[in-house]
Order: structure tokens, then sequence, then C-alpha cells
């Protein structure tokens, strides 16, 4: 089972938990005409934000990936990375979520971008607000396991 999070440029602001799934949705039939593993297409924050991140959890693919003489040697097992304009999506194992999430974290305001901690259903954005997503959830189903359906189609 993986542990998923993503990051997305801070100006892409949202205020309503409905406007975000639509653009959610279609953010993640990844669909733009680009490579998903190529960081160079991303805004300049998420850039930054993907170079020092894959020093910690490196990516399974595009130019930094490892050699396979080299997968699993590293603190944290490799991460599943997809890189769209304006956001980075990343799956990576969830024995080491506990330890990777604060440095996630860390590296959003360093690098000044919107963390979406899917778990707990919100965005933070690097000013201090935060959009919950999970207020008003009609269904039993949380936000986090309805992303899951949707990214493992």
């Amino acid at each position: 089972m993986s542990f998923d999070l993503m990051v997305l440029d801070k100006h892409k602001r949202f205020t309503d938990r409905i406007l975000f799934l639509e653009w959610y949705n279609e953010l993640t039939q990844w669909q733009e005409n680009i490579d998903y593993n190529d960081y160079k297409h991303a805004t300049p924050n998420l850039q930054q934000w993907f170079l020092d991140m894959k020093d910690i959890v490196a990516p399974l693919n595009g130019e930094f990936a490892p050699k396979d003489d080299d997968l699993g040697k590293s603190r944290f097992q490799e991460g599943d990375y997809c890189i769209a304009k304006e956001a980075i999506y990343v799956a990576f194992a969830w024995s080491d979520a506990e330890k990777i999430l604060p440095i996630v974290e860390e590296l959003a305001k360093k690098h000044d971008v919107a963390f979406f901690d899917i778990p707990k259903d919100c965005i933070n954005y690097p000013d201090g607000f935060v959009l919950n997503l999970s207020e008003s959830q009609p269904s039993s189903l949380t936000l986090f396991q309805k992303i899951k359906r949707l990214f493992h189609r």
C-alpha cells in the first residue's frame, strides 16, 4: 500500500472544496501533453521542491531514477512521482510515511508551495491558510479513500 501526497503551486488557491475536487479530478486524468517524469515543466517553486525531495525519496522514473543496482539502497524506498505543471503527486511506501511527512511539510514551506495532506483531507498554503476538504462530507468515504479510488483505477 502506498502513502500519497501532493504539493501544488501556491497560486492555485482553492477556497472551495468542490472547485478543488473538480480541478483534482481533471488533473489526475494525466492528459496534459507533457512527460510526467520531467520536473522542468512545473512552476519554479515546484521544481525547487522536487529537486530537494528527490534526494530524500528518489523517483522511480526520469532522469534522477536510481540505476537498477541501486534500488532500495537509500534511506527511504523510491517514490512514484507524477509531475504536472501546477502540482506534483507522489506515492511512496506506507512504512516510510511517518518519517517522510514532516520532511515534505518542511520542504513545502521552504519552497513556498501548498501541501495537500491527503490523509488529513486538507490543503495547507504557505501563508497559513488551510482548506479543510472534509467539511460537510456527505459520504461515509473519506476524501482520501475517494482519491485513492480515482488514482488507482
